[in-house]
């Protein structure tokens, strides 16, 4: 799900596009499968605020479920297939009959937004986490309130079930992972090390294994050993934040979904083949594969390459396009890589846009080729924007937040003021220096919870946003409508 307000199906094997499902208004903010597949469920946000059900064969909408009165921001399965549970921003869990679409309950209690929902394995329990800092326990059948747990000292984004069903995992705008017993509710460890919002968490099929996944300025994926806590390793790769994870059902593979409009797959056992791709790809030998090596083979382009030279990667005896994409298959993989910036050296986005048009011009559909092309085509929109802009708000019209995208050329120290229609300030947010880049997601946007610095909502009306950013200065428009 996308905030192109699109579902699309990907063939797992491939990576190729099978279908896009167009029918939601606004962004879809998570999707599930039916325990039998036949059936997505997808949710949508604000001006849409509907569940719907998808044919997967087909594509076609078999039901939009309606009542929420916000953004719907998480959808799950019961493990029958019978029962829907979503969350929403309008505070309330819903449960859906999946064959009539009708509304069964609402639970209510959350002193906030519903981000997440999850069933228990044996489909008995619900777990909801919310922006008010707790994970709630509901009995699936009678909607009753079983436990709070809390600990959390920030909203919680992710929630997920231990295969047996014993533990719960919990992510959290506090930037860590909580472990909880499901059973007493008791907080069993706290699991640290990610540097920004925790928006997905998983189990591995064999309860083994949590993957989470952390937000823009984290961008990473970390695997934690389930039962010691321990972590055991850093994915990068992603160059936006990652607001999904999700385990194959093998366990041999994890799908990471990112802020950067792409899903990656990683192998957790890699073949050796990948691990002498990522060794020939370091070109200049400085121990990480970057940047660097992509500029040493397009600094090298030739029909006929010099007996081993390491800028042949595929030694097939030409440095060329090939080359370069099979660099940037493993781009990132090496232990430490370092980042981005730190390595452009004056690599310009016409450049890059020269070789992501050479490599989509090869039409060549294996896994190599297709995550070198995505790494490409993440470098081309990693370039700092050419000019500072305030960008509009969304949603707009808005209840009860919206998020107020902006990007800068240059670094600069960054405040937002809100004013009302008379002029009169609202609220101030400071967001500090920033780096230049572009602020255009969810979680590197601005945001403004509609409270003003008293922490009292305020009224229904236009208002007005200012953004100053060193000498430049920009105002916008845009309405909260209750």
């Amino acid at each position: 799900g996308g905030s192109d307000d699109t579902v699309r199906l990907w063939n797992a094997d491939t990576g190729k596009l099978r279908q896009t499902l167009a029918g939601h208004t606004a962004s879809v903010w998570s999707v599930a499968f039916s325990p039998n597949g036949n059936t997505i469920a997808s949710a949508g946000s604000w001006g849409d605020s509907t569940v719907r059900l998808w044919d997967t064969d087909t594509g076609e909408i078999r039901q939009t479920l309606t009542g929420h009165t916000g953004y719907v921001y998480s959808v799950a399965f019961s493990p029958d297939g019978n029962t829907i549970a979503s969350g929403g921003s309008d505070d309330t869990v819903r449960l859906w009959n999946t064959d009539t679409g009708k509304n069964r309950k609402i639970l209510t209690g959350h002193g906030g937004s519903i981000y997440s929902v999850a069933f228990s394995p044996d489909g008995n329990t619900i777990a909801s986490g919310g922006s008010d800092d707790t994970v709630r326990l509901w009995d699936a059948d009678t909607g009753e309130h079983r436990k709070t747990l809390t600990g959390h000292i920030e909203g919680v984004t992710s929630v997920a079930f231990s295969p047996d069903g014993n533990t719960i995992a919990s992510g959290s705008e506090d930037n860590t992972v909580r472990l909880w017993d499901t059973d007493t509710g008791e907080h069993r460890k706290t699991l640290t090390g990610h540097t920004s919002y925790v928006y997905g968490v998983a189990f591995s099929p064999d309860g083994n294994t949590i993957a989470s996944g952390g937000s823009a300025n984290d961008q990473t994926v970390q695997l934690w050993d389930a039962d010691t806590g321990e972590h055991r390793k850093t994915l990068t790769g992603h160059i936006e934040g990652v607001t999904s994870v999700v385990f194959s059902p093998d366990g041999n593979t994890i799908a990471s979904g990112g802020q950067d409009g792409t899903i990656l797959l990683w192998q957790l056992k890699p073949a050796p083949i990948a691990e002498t791709s990522q060794r020939t790809a370091d070109v200049n030998g400085d121990g990480s594969v970057n940047i660097q090596d992509l500029i040493s083979v397009a600094g090298k382009f030739s029909a006929v390459a010099a007996p081993n030279d390491p800028a042949d990667v595929n030694n097939d005896g030409a440095i060329n396009i090939q080359d370069l994409i099979a660099i940037a298959a493993v781009f990132g993989e090496a232990a430490g890589a370092p980042t981005i910036d730190r390595h452009a050296n004056g690599l310009t986005r016409e450049t890059v846009q020269r070789w992501l048009t050479e490599a989509q011009a090869l039409a060549s559909t294996d896994p190599v080729s297709l995550r070198g092309i995505a790494v490409l085509q993440q470098l081309l929109a990693a370039f700092t924007p050419k000019e500072t802009a305030l960008l509009p708000n969304y949603p707009n019209p808005f209840n009860p937040e919206t998020w107020i995208p902006y990007q800068l050329a240059t670094s600069a120290n960054v405040a937002l003021t809100i004013y009302d229609i008379q002029g009169r300030v609202v609220r101030a947010l400071d967001l500090g220096h920033q780096r230049a880049g572009r602020y255009h997601s969810r979680a590197r946007a601005a945001h403004w919870n509609g409270r003003n610095a008293q922490g009292e909502p305020v009224a229904s009306g236009v208002y007005f946003y200012t953004l100053k950013a060193g000498d430049f200065t920009a105002t916008r428009k845009m309405l909260i409508r209750k």
